[in-house]
């Protein structure tokens, strides 16, 4: 009898592991999202207080403050105009 598969694609089978390999393969899964986890906090509790101490260093340094950035819409122009409202066209079955 011929193993090969007829229709000349890769032929797959199920492999069956056994129960240790299992739960090694399921511990180093959770062992890495655990990692990954505790990686990312700690670049957060490192990066997040950087970067307010070089938003607070940079207001300093040019003498901007929270106000006067947060202000900036007030100060847009306003543009004035006058609308006037068209009829509807007729539709190309009406002509």
């Amino acid at each position: 009898m011929n193993n090969q598969n007829p229709y000349g694609t890769f032929r797959a089978r199920a492999v069956r592991l056994p129960r240790w390999q299992m739960v090694l393969i399921g511990a180093l899964a959770a062992a890495l999202v655990i990692s990954l986890a505790i990686f990312a906090t700690a670049v957060f509790l490192l990066v997040f207080p950087a970067m307010i101490a070089l938003d607070w260093f940079y207001r300093w340094r040019t003498g901007k403050s929270r106000k006067a950035t947060a202000s900036r819409s007030a100060d847009a122009t306003i543009i004035t105009a006058d609308y006037e409202v068209l009829p509807p066209e007729k539709s190309r079955e009406e002509r």
